[in-house]
């Protein structure tokens, strides 16, 4: 019992350690009965040991229940409990009124004193409900093996041992003592026999309630440390793992403050400040050991809703510490490769434009200067192809500047009949010439003037145009825009493209927005494009908090629509819109500025490039002056004042902003003479890079004749 008891003070159950303490008194019961020395004596003993019939049996079943994993609600066990203190009540009514024994009598043989009794009808009641607590006891026992998994079958085996030892100390000790024809009660011998085997039992297999036992070996075994303080903040215990975390603790004495000359307790003592007013005022923090990170945690302990005290709880953290070093080296990595590949994108920009800017610069003088008939549509020919390759390179640079958040969208005002001529424009010669027709309906009661990037809003329009006459052989697109809504200052447009096309299949749905992929890519083998046009259009219109929809049915077309919001300026109508003043234009060279008198430097390490900037300059009216590098610029500004320079920005040696710092720097430039930036740069952020370098201001290459002229224009117009 001594054994139990001091193992019970940690982990046994209630009701275990009930079964276990009744032996002691029943067997206590009958040494008195056997040493009365009177009736009302061998009475009283004799009910101290059917405390042991009552209860003994009750709190076996109660801790088999337990095992079993059988949740008893309160109100069943509190009926059990009762009956069995009625059970004793009815005990305690022998030698009174004869319910329990019509008649007793009591004697002493060889010094041992003996009740010899008649029973009586409580006695029968007693045995019956003796007999159904066993029976139930079986009963929960085949219940469990039956229908409860989640029950220990070690468990199960060893409760049916402990149950037939129950049952045989009972019944069995009645049965030898009347077999033998001696009327002694031998059922204390059992007692301490079945009690020597349920403590072997439960000793070697540990067959008690081992939660708080499990939960103390967490405590002190476990990954987390913990730290705890009184209301005074004197230390009071801590478990291996803080030990371990910090050494000292295991030299500190419980009940006292720790000393504040050790190292290693600055980080706690600190901690312990943050406590105020019983509320914690801290965030939890990282504390590093030789080999491992812990996350501390303070926290105030509670007995019931009273705080008394305090406690750090240290969470190993090291392999989420290792692991987010490993994402931040992952991430450190993406950037890196990400900057590599927006220079690489930016130096390809740069390579590939350059050799385009002179193809499509030569043919536009071609153009301008053939009176050949079939050269003029050779160079017809050449342009229209010059284009489309330019076009195929924006789309990839547009792409990756969405791709790494570097698109920018810049609102602006502009004539929304302009805006809308210039996207059909755009797409009449291609849809010519697979003999589509270009249905409008363009809802004339659009503002006549709006605000918002409308570059990016016509970008949107103009790649689904294109998309449309790619995949459509014959029939039409329709272009549809209107009012979806209105407020006093706004303006939500429904843009919808309607193609009598190839259609898309509700399974390939999904890859219609995937990166430099195509639908049903065998069939559609033949169509031009990087297959970015979608997902440049789904960027776009997410940066411009809209969404794009798609309706399709496979063989017979598909519809593309968004919804757009843009600020109203000028509320007027457009009425009904007539693109006959676009359509009727065929060649129409662009009319340049003439400024003739200015001096003009063009500043490039390409010959051909040179040679376009020069012929177009030409038009003008101007002869300009050529360097070929940084160094050849800076001594030409030496030895004359221009009016305007066109500055490459990538040469080798000295590039562009080097060659406009030196010459700021020397004060070669005076307030006048306006530096314009030529860069095929189209991918970092251009214009904000070349305005805080110094320059006045850039020119897209390739260049072309409007966008030479609009600068020339800007500056001396």
């Amino acid at each position: 019992m001594l054994v139990f008891i001091l193992r019970w003070r940690k982990n046994a159950s209630f009701e275990y350690m009930f079964t276990f303490a009744l032996v002691p008194v029943v067997n206590l019961g009958y040494s008195w009965l056997a040493h009365s020395k009177s009736l009302g004596e061998a009475l009283m003993a004799n009910k101290l040991t059917y405390i042991g019939g009552c209860f003994l049996h009750l709190f076996l079943l109660f801790g088999i229940i337990s095992l079993c994993n059988i949740k008893l609600s309160s109100w069943v066990r509190t009926g059990i409990v009762f009956i069995a203190f009625l059970m004793y009540g009815g005990v305690l009514t022998m030698g009174r009124n004869g319910l329990f024994y019509k008649s007793v009598d009591f004697k002493i043989e060889n010094g041992v004193g003996s009740l010899i009794k008649e029973y009586g009808p409580l006695h029968t009641v007693f045995y019956v409900y003796m007999i159904s607590i066993m029976a139930l006891g079986v009963g929960v026992l085949i219940y469990a093996m039956l229908f409860r998994p989640d029950t220990s079958v070690r468990n199960l085996y060893v409760l049916i041992v402990l149950d037939v030892i129950s049952v045989t100390v009972f019944f069995g000790s009645r049965a030898i003592s009347k077999s033998i024809g001696i009327d002694v009660e031998v059922m204390p011998v059992f007692y301490v026999l079945a009690e020597i085997v349920f403590l072997l039992l439960f000793r070697r297999i540990k067959l008690y309630d081992i939660s708080s036992g499990i939960a103390e070996t967490l405590l002190e075994e476990g990954n987390d440390g913990i730290i705890c303080f009184d209301r005074n903040k004197r230390f009071l215990v801590a478990n291996k793992t803080a030990k371990k975390a910090i050494p000292p603790l295991a030299n500190a004495k419980a009940d006292s403050p720790l000393d504040r000359n050790v190292f290693e307790y600055e980080t706690i003592l600190n901690c312990l400040n943050i406590f105020s007013h019983n509320e914690i005022i801290s965030e939890p923090f990282i504390l590093e050991t030789e080999d491992k990170f812990y996350e501390v945690t303070p926290q105030n302990m509670y007995d019931g809703k009273r705080v008394c005290g305090y406690y750090l709880l240290l969470v190993d953290v090291t392999k989420d510490r290792q692991y987010s070093l490993k994402m931040k080296e992952a991430a450190e990595r993406a950037i890196a490769a990400e900057k590599a590949k927006s220079s690489f994108l930016a130096q390809m920009s740069h390579e590939i434009r350059t050799p385009i800017n002179a193809v499509l610069g030569m043919n536009e003088m071609i153009l301008r200067e053939a009176k050949d008939d079939d050269i003029i549509e050779y160079s017809e020919s050449i342009q229209g192809a010059g284009k489309t390759l330019l076009l195929l390179i924006n789309s990839i640079l547009d792409f990756s500047k969405i791709e790494s958040g570097k698109m920018e969208i810049v609102p602006v005002k502009y004539k929304t009949t302009d805006m809308i001529t210039n996207c059909l424009n755009s797409i009449m010669p291609r849809a010519a010439a697979k003999s589509l027709v270009i249905v409008r309906e363009i809802d004339p009661n659009l503002p006549r003037e709006m605000y918002g990037d409308d570059v990016r809003f016509a970008q949107v329009i103009v790649n689904l145009l294109t998309n449309a006459v790619k995949y459509t052989e014959r029939g039409s697109v329709t272009l549809v825009i209107k009012e979806h809504s209105r407020t006093v200052n706004d303006i939500f447009i429904r843009v919808e493209v309607i193609d009598t096309g190839i259609g898309i299949k509700e399974e390939d749905m999904d890859k219609l927005f995937e990166s430099f992929g195509r639908v049903e890519e065998k069939r559609n083998r033949n169509i031009e494009g990087t297959g970015l046009g979608m997902s440049i259009v789904t960027g776009l219109l997410q940066m411009m908090d809209s969404r794009l929809d798609v309706e399709s049915k496979y063989g017979e077309g598909s519809k593309f629509s968004f919804v757009i919001k843009q600020q109203i300026t000028d509320a007027r109508p457009i009425g009904d819109f007539d693109i006959r003043s676009s359509e009727k234009k065929k060649i129409d060279h662009h009319e340049m500025i003439n400024i003739s008198g200015k001096e003009i430097l063009v500043v490039d390490d390409n010959s051909m490039n040179l040679k376009v900037a020069s012929r177009f300059l030409k038009l003008a009216g101007v002869s300009a002056d050529i360097a070929f590098s940084g160094p050849e610029a800076i001594e030409k500004v030496k030895a004359k004042r221009y009016d305007m320079i066109f500055l490459d920005h990538m040469m080798p040696k000295m590039d562009g902003l080097e060659t406009l710092a030196l010459m700021r720097e020397n004060k070669l430039l005076d307030n006048y003479t306006k530096v314009i930036a030529l860069t095929a740069n189209a991918i970092i952020g251009a214009k904000e890079t070349y305005l805080q370098a110094g320059f006045d201001d850039y020119l897209s290459k390739p260049i072309d004749i409007k966008g030479l002229d609009d600068i020339l224009r800007k500056y001396f117009g």
